[in-house]
């Protein structure tokens, strides 16, 4: 091939993946632009950390220094939060542009391991794929298309790197596995991953090279290992140790995650959807009476491995039941339809693998294990939604043969006589067999798209509500709250929206509740109707008008969606 030919077939190469990227850019554009949505769930955590970090408050929203939330999300989004001057716009932004970068690993990795063709289809699919665009809107974090960006990014840099013998590139995996674990700390499993990776294969190479009366094959095995095995710490140790110091310094212990052992007892109950246990566990009061248990320190030092071995019989239960859920979570119409499956499969196992490609699959199959860590504690869509970019792969070279199989048989059945063995549609068979071939992945593309407003429909939303944003929206406008204001509410979207403070309210008793209100200078109550029905029935007297305690004074009541939320305003203790 010459020079000239390779040039244009490179050029026409990142043609189609410029508008294969440009396409997944567009498609979450028009998201933020056009689908309501609220800032629910963890989401005005990290937005509320940012700000006050970049604004010199510290990195808190609570009043004390946050060590539950890893600063990735805080940092990115405060970034453009600085250029914006608005945290949900700010947010948009970095789902928009990490959303639309994945797709630049993605393709890095199929194109290694398959090929060009098989690089676009998976472009095609995540570009319009509803679990990773539309339904990341309503999960109440926004954390994932970081996460999903830099744990592929690391698998992509290690494998080029190892493949390529570019030192430079494992230490960029390695930084790339740090700033996922900075988004969420389960990250950390990614860096595990490639740690792995990288000793087996280098040790499977060398042992072949040996076999093959070749020792030099590849070179000083162990120099080579130590080389990239301290390229790829150093890198992650980067990110990660600075963060580590700074839990260390203030929890006084060393700990990957602060949130494993609090997340664990209080999520326990939570995986056979008991609700009601998580809330008095996560919420309910410390035993100071004055902290809500999550955001207490006290929650700093429970350890999950005594928990665990207090009852390991309910323990091996839980993992059990996780399991059960994960699979028919992770293939679903929401996430990956199970139909799809038989496509997997014959993208895994429609050829026999040689050494390259199966030590690029072992990448692959190591990039479901980080998912698995979520089985010792509940099952999520949004948890389990980083093992679809791996999927999508699989799919992608499935597809592709699936549409060879569609374009060979229709020339062959529909040959035109005279027509060569090597082109039984005559002229012009080439291109047929090309649009034959991207048929099924067609079909397939514009299958997702129409299913992607019934799938968003359809999402797990969990407290997610619009009503939230409407009273926090009108407690701006008509109480005119700013960030010195106090709202005590379960839902943070509330006080979000109302640009004001927020202070949980505890699963309590009323005088309890009050006591703890008076701790933490709330000024206002946001009571939903749906919390006391459902979670804190102790409170339901609080919403009959004519049961309000002389404490309160009703100053709204919210109907916007059919059920009610009553703001009060707490009156100076006396």
């Amino acid at each position: 091939m010459t020079a000239r030919v390779k040039e244009s077939s490179r050029n026409r190469e990142w043609l189609w993946v410029g508008l294969l990227v440009a396409l997944a850019f567009l498609v979450r554009l028009a998201l933020v632009l056009f689908v309501d949505r609220v800032v629910w769930g963890d989401e005005p955590f990290y937005l509320w950390l940012g700000r006050n970090w970049f604004e010199g408050r510290g990195y808190s929203f609570t009043g004390y220094s946050d060590v539950h939330h890893t600063p990735g999300y805080p940092f990115l989004s405060a970034v453009f939060y600085l250029i914006t001057g608005n945290l949900e716009v700010a947010s948009d932004i970095c789902y928009v542009l990490f959303g639309t970068a994945l797709l630049l690993p993605l393709y890095g990795l199929a194109r290694r391991i398959y090929s060009r063709e098989v690089g676009y289809i998976a472009l095609l699919l995540a570009a319009v794929f509803p679990a990773l665009t539309g339904t990341i809107l309503f999960w109440g974090t926004m954390t994932e298309p970081p996460y999903y960006f830099f744990a592929y990014g690391a698998m992509f840099a290690l494998l080029a790197g190892m493949e390529r013998g570019r030192a430079w590139a494992v230490f960029l995996a390695g930084l790339a596995a740090g700033a996922a674990y900075i988004v969420r700390p389960e990250g950390i499993a990614y860096f595990a991953i490639l740690l792995f990776y990288l000793v087996v294969v280098r040790l499977f190479e060398w042992v072949a090279g040996r076999r093959a009366a070749n020792p030099g094959r590849v070179g000083n095995p162990g120099r080579r290992i130590a080389l990239e095995l301290l390229c790829l710490a150093v890198g992650f140790a980067l990110i990660f140790m600075p963060y580590m110091i700074y839990v260390r310094l203030e929890t006084g212990a060393w700990m990957v995650s602060e949130k494993a052992g609090v997340t664990f007892v209080t999520s326990w109950r939570l995986a056979y959807g008991d609700t009601l246990a998580f809330d008095k566990a996560t919420w309910g009061l410390d035993s100071t009476g004055l902290e809500v248990f999550f955001f207490s320190r006290e929650s700093y030092h429970v350890s999950m491995m005594e928990a665990i071995l207090e009852a390991p019989g309910e323990f091996a239960r839980l993992v059990y039941q996780n399991i059960l859920t994960l699979l028919s979570q992770a293939f679903s119409p929401r996430m990956f339809p199970y139909f799809f499956l038989p496509l997997l499969g014959l993208g895994l196992f429609g050829e026999a693998w040689n050494r390259t490609r199966a030590k690029r699959e072992f990448l692959l199959l190591l990039s479901l294990l980080p998912v698995m860590a979520f089985l010792v504690f509940f099952i999520q869509e949004r948890y389990i939604a980083a093992l679809l970019p791996t999927l999508i792969l699989w799919l992608a070279a499935g597809l592709i043969k699936l549409g060879e199989w569609v374009a060979g048989t229709a020339g062959l059945l529909w040959a035109r006589r005279g027509a060569s063995s090597l082109s039984p549609l005559g002229h012009g068979g080439d291109a047929w067999r090309r649009w034959g071939t991207w048929l099924p992945t067609l079909l397939i593309a514009a299958m997702l798209v129409v299913a992607l407003p019934r799938v968003m429909d359809n999402t797990a939303r969990g407290s997610f509500r619009f009503a939230h944003k409407t009273v926090g929206l009108w407690m701006k406008d008509n109480l005119a709250t700013t960030r010195d204001t106090v709202i005590m509410a379960r839902y943070p979207a509330i006080a979000f929206y109302a640009d004001a403070q927020w202070e949980p309210t505890p699963n309590a008793t009323w005088p309890e509740v009050l006591r703890y209100a008076r701790h933490v200078g709330a000024d206002y109550f946001v009571l939903d109707s749906r919390e006391v029905e459902k979670l804190r029935p102790q409170l339901a007297f609080l919403m009959d008008e004519s049961q309000i305690p002389p404490e309160l004074e009703l100053v709204h009541v919210d109907t916007s969606e059919g059920e009610r939320l009553v703001v009060y305003r707490i009156k100076p203790h006396s």
